[in-house]
C-alpha cells in the first residue's frame, strides 16, 4: 500500500513538472512567432497599398473622362435645342401668309436676334398653290473638350425645319347626306351654304390644278352615273338607273374592281324598283320611291377642280330617300383609291388622279343628319334573266302586249266555301290580271308566238310596278291571299341598321388605314348616328356635333385645318 501510494505520488509530481516545462517553452517561443507574423503582415500591407493607389488613380481618370464627355454632349444638346426652336419659329413666321415681309429676311432676323446667325446654312422658299413652303437648314460644328482624348475632335449637326401654308396635291371626297330628313328644318339649305364656304376656303389656298374634289350625294343608294358604271362588269345591266349593290367584303377595302382583262368581279346592278309604295287601285302607278335615284343632281361628281361646277352641283341637291352612310363612304373611299384612275380615264381626264398617298394629301368629309335606315334590294332569283339550264333562275310569267298592257299570271285555286259543306275546290286553272284596270282573263289576248305578246324579264317587271303592287296582282289572279304575302316577303328585302353600321365601320377603318384623313359631321343627328360618325372619324378631334347654322362653322373649320399653317418636318 505504501509502495503504491508512493508510486502514485511520484507520477503526480512528474506530471506537474512536465506541464511547467511546456508552459515555459511556449513562453519563450511565442514572442518570436508573433514578431515574425507582424513582419509578414506589414510587408503585405505595403504591397496592397501600392496596388490600390494605382487602381484609384486609374478610376479617377476614367470618371474624369466620362464627366468630360458628358460636358461635351450637354453642350451639343443645348445648341441643338436652341437651333431647333429658333428654326421652327422662324420657318412658321416666314410661311405665315399674313406676314407681308420677305420670308428669307424673316428667318435671317430670327437667327440674328437669337445670336445663332453663324449656324444658318440655307433658306428655301417655294410656292405652294396660293401659299408657300419654307425650308430652313442649320449646320453646326462644335469642338470637343474631352472627347478629343478618345479621338473625337468635333461634334457635327444638321437640322431641317419645313413649314407650309396652302395646298399642293389635295384630293377630297365630300360625302353628303341628301336623305328625306335633310328636307326639314332648313337642313339642306344650311348644308349648301356650308359646303360652298368649304370650297371657298380650299380654292383660296390652292391652285385649281392642285385640287381634285369628288362630291358623293347619298340617300338609300348612290347614283354613280352612266360613265362610272360603264367601267364595271355588271350583272343584269340596265339603263334605268346607275347604282350597284355592294357585298360585305367590298367594305373591307377602299378599291373597286374595274372591268379589265384580268377582272373576275361582276357587280349586281341595283334594280329600278320601288319597295315602299303601293296603290291597289292603281297597280301600274309610277314609282313613288326609287331605290336608286335617277336625278342628275344626285349623280357623283368625280375629280373636279372647277369651283363653279362643284358649287352648282351642291346647289342642285334635293332631299328624299333613306340613309345609307356606308355606301356613301364606300364610294368616297373608292374615288380616293388609285384604282379609280380607271374612272378618271373614262371621264376623259389624264388618268393621273387619284395619286399615290405619298405624293398627295387625301381627305374625306362625311356628314349625316340621321342614322342608318333600310336599304332595299331585289334578291335572287327575282333579278336574274331566266335561263332554262340554270335552276336558280325562274320565269316571270308577267307579259306585255303590243299596246304596252301588262298581264300577271297565277294559278286560280277555284275553291269555294259553303256553310253546309265547307270548302270545295275544283280543278285549278290559269288566270291573268291586267294591271291597268285589274280585269281578270282566263287567257292572254295574244299568244307569245304571234309576236304581239312578250314575257318580261325581272328588271322590266320591277320598272313596271312596285313590289307591293306586283304581290297584290298575284293575289288578284290566284284569289288566294297567301300568294300576296309570299310574294311580298320574297321580293321586299333590305339590309338592316346593324348590318350597315358594321359595313360603315369596316370601310372607315380601311380608308384610314390607307392614309385617308376622315372628318365626320353629325348634323342634328340622333345618338345612333353620332356614335357611328364618331367611330368613323380619324379621331375625336375630327368629329363635329353641330346644329342649325353651326354646320357652316364645322365645314369652315375643316377646310381651315386642311389648309392651315403647319410644320411638316
Amino acid at each position: 500500500m505504501l509502495g503504491e501510494r508512493n508510486g502514485n505520488r511520484i507520477a503526480t509530481n512528474m506530471s506537474m513538472r512536465g506541464g511547467a516545462t511546456l508552459n515555459h517553452v511556449a513562453a519563450r517561443i511565442a514572442p518570436k512567432a508573433v514578431a515574425h507574423l507582424r513582419k509578414q503582415a506589414a510587408s503585405y500591407r505595403q504591397e496592397q497599398s501600392g496596388s490600390m493607389a494605382i487602381f484609384g488613380l486609374f478610376s479617377f481618370v476614367i470618371i474624369l473622362l466620362l464627366a468630360g464627355i458628358g460636358v461635351d454632349i450637354v453642350r451639343h444638346e443645348t445648341l441643338r435645342a436652341e437651333l431647333t426652336n429658333t428654326q421652327d419659329r422662324a420657318s412658321l413666321a416666314a410661311t405665315n401668309l399674313d406676314n407681308s415681309l420677305d420670308p428669307e429676311a424673316v428667318v435671317t432676323d430670327y437667327f440674328a436676334k437669337a445670336g445663332l446667325s453663324q449656324y444658318l446654312h440655307d433658306v428655301d422658299v417655294q410656292p405652294l398653290g396660293d401659299g408657300r413652303q419654307v425650308t430652313v437648314i442649320t449646320k453646326a460644328v462644335i469642338p470637343t473638350y474631352f472627347m478629343k482624348f478618345a479621338g473625337v475632335d468635333t461634334l457635327q449637326m444638321t437640322s431641317t425645319s419645313v413649314a407650309e401654308q396652302g395646298l399642293s396635291g389635295i384630293e377630297i371626297s365630300m360625302v353628303l347626306d341628301v336623305s328625306g330628313s335633310m328636307g326639314s328644318y332648313s337642313r339642306l339649305s344650311n348644308l349648301k351654304t356650308a359646303a360652298a364656304d368649304f370650297t371657298e376656303v380650299v380654292f383660296d389656298n390652292a391652285e385649281p390644278e392642285d385640287i381634285a374634289i369628288s362630291v358623293i350625294p347619298y340617300a338609300t343608294q348612290v347614283n354613280a352615273g352612266a360613265s362610272i358604271l360603264g367601267t364595271l362588269d355588271l350583272l343584269n345591266a340596265h339603263s334605268k338607273s346607275h347604282c350597284i349593290n355592294f357585298e360585305d367584303d367590298d367594305f373591307l377595302s377602299t378599291d373597286i374592281d374595274y372591268a379589265s382583262a384580268v377582272s373576275t368581279r361582276i357587280y349586281d346592278q341595283t334594280m329600278d324598283h320601288d319597295s315602299v309604295y303601293n296603290d291597289w287601285d292603281n297597280l301600274d302607278m309610277a314609282h313613288g320611291y326609287t331605290t336608286c335615284s335617277t336625278e342628275t343632281g344626285r349623280e357623283i361628281l368625280a375629280f373636279s377642280n372647277n369651283k363653279t361646277e362643284i358649287d352648282n352641283m351642291i346647289n342642285s341637291l334635293t332631299a328624299h330617300g333613306n340613309t345609307s352612310i356606308d355606301i356613301g363612304v364606300k364610294w368616297g373611299a373608292a374615288l380616293l383609291d388609285t384604282s379609280a384612275q380607271t374612272v378618271n380615264s373614262a371621264l376623259g381626264a389624264d388618268g393621273s388622279t387619284p395619286g399615290d398617298v405619298a405624293d398627295v394629301q387625301k381627305f374625306m368629309v362625311v356628314m349625316t343628319d340621321g342614322s342608318h335606315t333600310n336599304q332595299y334590294f331585289i334578291p335572287d332569283p327575282y333579278r336574274d334573266d331566266y335561263d332554262p339550264a340554270d335552276p336558280n333562275t325562274r320565269r316571270t310569267e308577267v307579259y306585255q302586249d303590243l299596246y304596252h298592257d301588262i298581264y300577271v299570271r297565277e294559278e286560280y285555286n277555284n275553291c269555294t266555301y259553303s256553310y253546309w259543306s265547307g270548302w270545295s275546290c275544283g280543278t285549278p286553272y290559269t288566270r291573268y290580271v291586267r294591271i291597268r284596270d285589274k280585269q281578270i282573263f282566263d287567257s292572254l289576248p295574244y299568244s307569245v308566238a304571234s309576236g304581239n305578246m312578250e314575257e318580261l324579264v325581272w328588271s322590266e317587271v320591277w320598272s313596271a310596278m312596285t313590289t307591293y303592287n306586283h304581290a297584290y296582282a298575284r293575289y288578284l289572279a290566284s284569289g288566294d291571299s297567301n300568294d300576296y304575302y309570299s310574294w311580298r316577303d320574297a321580293t321586299v328585302k333590305s339590309y338592316d341598321t346593324a348590318t350597315k353600321d358594321s359595313r360603315l365601320l369596316d370601310i372607315c377603318t380601311a380608308a384610314k388605314d390607307s392614309g385617308v384623313i376622315i372628318f365626320a359631321i353629325g348634323f342634328e343627328a340622333p345618338a345612333a348616328g353620332e356614335q357611328v360618325m364618331q367611330s368613323c372619324a380619324s379621331s375625336s378631334a375630327h368629329y363635329y356635333d353641330v346644329d342649325g347654322l353651326e354646320i357652316a362653322d364645322a365645314f369652315t373649320a375643316i377646310a381651315t385645318k386642311i389648309t392651315e399653317l403647319r410644320l411638316v418636318q
